[in-house]
């Protein structure tokens, strides 16, 4: 009688009231109507039978050839109840070869609301956040946290009782698995015992506060939105490269760690990048909009595939935010919701304007320094301008102090703060700087010309589209007090970087020159600062009020291979060319050197960015979501079933995005809510976290989800906050064991009467291991890594074959959230323990429970060299057996074994014993091939601890929570 995951349970066990006075249309006609009618009679008009339409109240009471289905408190007139009542296969509906059959009870239903007016409802979870008090209850003192009075006001509904109190050992790992992902130390286990015999509310209270401050906690919770994001490190289709988006993995993490506000989280992520002044860490957010899928194959239509990543950017963002299905709409009129065709396109269109066009160059891009390099080059950058001071303090050169600078060829020079001149405006063919000052009053022997980078010529020292520079003359003129102008001529030069055939000494010629100097990148990149002296035939000495000129000229055979920005000097040693080369200053640029090769570069990543004004695109439907049969012209705008963007906001993503977080938006605060909830206990409050429309199932605690919704979005969208709520509950702090009577009234522990267990996701499973065994790596943020995995190849169809070159050193042992996935080949344990393929958006992970699981858990070279490390420190403790079984006990379940527990371990060590002494290389290989090897004289015994340790970190009290 009631949809999906509530079948089973009585009416009167769910909170909504009490429904026995009157029928619900949302939780008890809506579902009948929508399994076995709305797909033939609802919002879909090409689709629609015999013009009759069964979601409205307008549709459903028309009279259509002189009848109506429904008349309001006639069931008796009612042709919908005549037809679900004949027996006539012609006329019954739903029709036999349908499948569907509605039973005695539901029928009896629809003809009671009918009897009652028929009343029509909004959806559910279209509706305004109810505000709801707390129920009273009979159990006060359990029901201190407000949830807990929901949730016992339905277990007395059910005539059940909470259960008792976890204890202290599973209280704290299931707070630290739950809000961290690794299992609690052994003295973190004690102290929180000791709290928790004292004041088990209080000390959850502060375990919760703890776990929340750790880094580990974004690391965690990321993986949870990167699902949704459909996050990976290549682009995914046939050919499925390498992406450098990782960064925007790291802002995730980081966003979590920082306890962003969920609001903000969200506008950022769709919209960052439209904010006023929008910074780079906003610009980094919207990255999520290219988590989309490229298709780089060769003779594949890019505005095809640019259309198919719009789509999923609606789809994702829309599920993701409002769990909706709105790409029911794509090719037609939703079938159940209220998304109209023309409406889904209304809101393709707020996404159809980026930059982006699924081209192999994946722009456009931003640079991005990565997080876990950042204290490091902080670092680098303090000693290198430390150094750079004392090199100018050390050396004989002055900066000229230009006081004129122009160009021709309309190329715009400007003075900066640092002496330095910079180009500006269009990049000429064939233009000459000339750049001059008063003469200095020390004799000049030589000048100097330094080309700086510079980020407005992106990066690079010259203004090519490459970065490279080719000069073809440099001219110095003395002009005297009088006016008069002197050529003086230069006898050498030298510079620290030339192209081959493209040497400095071109420039000193008395024309310019058809190669002259070039300069271009190198293997460091483009950041590299290029130098050259010149040195003059003879001393220049001048009078008070004489001035010195420097022309640089670009007339090489290559045009527009200018400079960006460039910085004059003039020094008055001997042999200024002889000491250029020499470099007396030489240990110090050479530390300058070193530390700049020690500078982490930027990575390029991609990000959402929007077309200029004049080039925006124009938006049409797509007839049967075809891009090659454009129907009619639309705009953004929202399905009206949602309401409509304040007046006067621009038609864009930024206000769309502002929208999804609106107090306005019900579906935003109560969809993020209940995901929450179903990560602590396993099962939504909605259950099917992805679709909160009309085929969605039920809420069972539907004034709960309010609740929770409504306190967190009044919070300030407080994450951290929102989690301590959960876990500080009592229906989160009770025991996990059942009884015959709760498996039997609540078998799915929808109504809560037991704490959560349930197995770990395929992260904390690994993690886990690696936490027990000693060997996880700590590290925040970074590039992926590569850990061991059993397949060593993967093979693309047209991208040939990609070796998996595992991480050596600590990277080996870093967190799941940072293993490199590759979409056509995701790593092997992960995908047997259920993580998403980021293909799409994935708001919810589907638990199985197959024998490949326990295959790769006693296998897999992870949990292989976890079992090793753990058997290392298990025979490190005591030489006695017991003692060493009891500690890896302790290790992995925190908890001391018991008599039979230590009985079944070392007859299992005895047993394997006896096969590793009659075969010492099998024993060698399993004890000493391990990453830290070393000669064994006891390799059979520590072979059997191993294999003690794998059964160990294969138990089910380990792998579930």
């Amino acid at each position: 009688m009631l949809s999906k995951s509530i079948l089973t349970l009585p009416i009167g066990l769910l909170t909504f009231g009490n429904l026995a006075a009157e029928v619900s249309f949302n939780f008890e006609i809506r579902p009948i109507l929508s399994k076995n009618c709305i797909g033939c009679h609802g919002p879909d008009p090409e689709d629609r039978k015999a013009d009759l339409r069964l979601d409205t109240f307008e549709g459903a009471t028309a009279e259509v050839q002189g009848y109506a289905a429904i008349v309001p408190h006639h069931p008796e007139k009612s042709t919908l109840i005549e037809r679900v009542r004949t027996d006539d296969p012609d006329d019954v509906m739903p029709p036999p070869e349908h499948g569907h059959t509605l039973s005695e009870s539901q029928i009896v239903l629809l003809e009671t609301w009918i009897k009652e007016g028929a009343q029509y409802e909004t959806h559910w979870s279209f509706a305004p956040i109810a505000e709801h008090t707390p129920p009273a209850v009979e159990k006060q003192g359990w029901a201190e946290n407000p949830i807990d009075a929901f949730i016992l006001k339905g277990l007395e509904s059910a005539d059940l009782s909470p259960t008792e109190p976890a204890d202290a050992v599973e209280m704290i790992r299931r707070l630290s698995l739950d809000l961290i992902g690794l299992p609690p130390s052994l003295d973190e286990v004690e102290a929180f015992k000791l709290a928790y015999e004292k004041n088990p509310r209080q000390a959850v209270s502060e375990a919760a506060d703890r776990l929340l401050a750790s880094p580990n906690y974004g690391e965690h919770w990321a993986s949870m939105w990167l699902d949704m994001a459909r996050y990976a490190d290549t682009v995914g289709y046939s050919g499925d490269e390498h992406r450098d988006i990782w960064p925007w993995r790291d802002w995730v993490i980081e966003a979590f760690n920082d306890n962003k506000p969920y609001d903000e989280f969200i506008i950022e992520q769709v919209a960052g990048d439209l904010l006023p002044e929008a910074t780079e860490q906003q610009r980094l957010a919207t990255a999520f909009h290219r988590l989309t899928m490229n298709n780089n194959e060769g003779g594949t239509n890019d505005e095809e595939f640019r259309t198919i990543a719009v789509k999923d950017r609606l789809s994702t963002t829309i599920n993701t935010a409002m769990g909706l299905t709105v790409r029911c709409a794509e090719c037609h009129t939703h079938k159940y919701d209220p998304i109209s065709h023309e409406e889904y396109y209304q809101l393709y269109a707020f996404f159809n304007q980026t930059a982006d066009a699924d081209r192999r160059d994946d722009n456009p891009r931003m640079d991005v320094m990565p997080k876990a390099d950042e204290s490091k080059l902080a670092e680098i950058h303090a000693r290198i301008s430390q150094l750079e001071e004392r090199a100018v303090s050390e050396s004989p050169w002055f900066l000229l102090p230009l006081d004129e600078v122009h160009a021709t060829e309309e190329v715009l020079l400007e003075k900066e703060s640092d002496g330095s001149v910079i180009a500006k405006g269009p990049n000429a063919d064939y233009p000459t700087y000339t750049l001059a000052a008063p003469t200095p009053v020390e004799p000049v022997t030589a000048i100097r010309l330094e080309l700086l980078p510079d980020r407005r010529h992106n990066d690079n020292v010259g203004r090519s589209p490459s970065g490279a520079m080719v000069m073809s003359q440099v001219r110095l003129v003395e002009i005297s007090p009088d006016g008069t102008r002197t050529v003086r001529k230069f006898a050498s030069a030298a510079a620290d970087h030339s192209q081959p055939n493209y040497g400095v000494e071109n420039l000193i010629g008395d024309e310019p020159h058809e190669n002259g100097w070039a300069v271009k990148h190198d293997k460091e990149g483009f950041r590299a600062k290029r130098t050259a002296v010149f040195e003059l035939a003879e001393p220049l000495t001048a009078p008070q009020g004489s001035r010195l000129e420097v022309k640089l000229v670009f007339k090489s055979q290559w045009p527009r291979m200018t400079a960006g920005r460039v910085r004059l000097a003039t020094t008055s040693v001997e042999n200024p060319v002889e000491k250029f080369k020499n470099n007396t200053l030489e240990p110090i640029t050479v530390e300058i050197a070193e530390l700049k090769k020690q500078q982490t570069k930027p990575v390029r990543v991609p990000i959402a960015q929007d077309l200029p004004p004049d080039k925006q695109r124009e938006t049409r439907m797509m007839t049967r979501g075809s891009f090659m049969q454009p129907g009619e012209k639309v705009s953004p705008a929202l399905p009206v079933a949602f309401g409509s963007l304040p007046e006067g906001a621009p038609r864009n993503r930024l206000s769309l995005a502002q929208w999804l977080v609106n107090d306005d938006n019900p579906l935003t605060a109560r969809v993020a809510a209940n995901r929450y909830w179903a990560r602590f206990f396993g099962i939504g409050i909605v259950e099917t976290e992805e679709d909160f429309g009309t085929q969605g199932t039920l809420p069972s605690h539907p004034e709960l989800l309010d609740w929770l919704a409504s306190e967190y979005r009044d919070s300030g969208w407080d994450t951290k906050k929102f989690l301590k709520l959960l876990v500080t509950s009592e229906a989160y702090r009770q025991s996990s064991v059942t009884t015959p009577e709760r498996l039997e009234k609540d078998p799915r522990n929808i109504l809560v009467s037991r704490g959560p267990r349930f197995r770990l996701s395929a992260e904390v499973v690994r993690d886990q291991a690696l936490a027990a065994s000693g060997l996880l790596t700590n590290k925040l943020y970074g590039e992926p890594v590569y850990p061991p995995s059993p397949i060593k190849t993967f093979t693309n169809a047209f991208s040939g074959s990609t070796v998996w070159v595992e991480s050596t050193g600590p990277d080996r042992y870093r967190r799941a959230i940072y293993t490199y996935l590759k979409r056509s080949n995701p790593h092997p344990l992960f995908e047997t323990f259920d993580m998403a393929t980021r293909d799409v958006c994935v708001l919810r992970r589907f638990r199985t429970n197959t024998p490949l699981q326990s295959f790769m858990t006693l296998n897999d070279p992870v949990f292989v060299e976890a079992s090793q490390a753990l058997a290392r420190i298990m025979d490190g403790h005591s030489p006695d057996l017991r003692e060493k079984i009891r500690q890896g006990y302790l290790r992995v379940l925190l908890q001391e074994p018991g008599e039979e527990q230590l009985d079944a371990f070392e007859d299992l060590y005895q047993e394997t014993l006896l096969d590793y002494q009659d075969s010492p290389q099998e024993a060698l290989k399993l004890a000493g091939n391990t990453p830290t090897p070393a000669i064994l004289d006891n390799a059979a015994e520590l072979a059997s601890l191993t294999v003690v340790a794998n059964v160990m970190l294969n138990l089910d009290a380990f792998l579930c929570k």
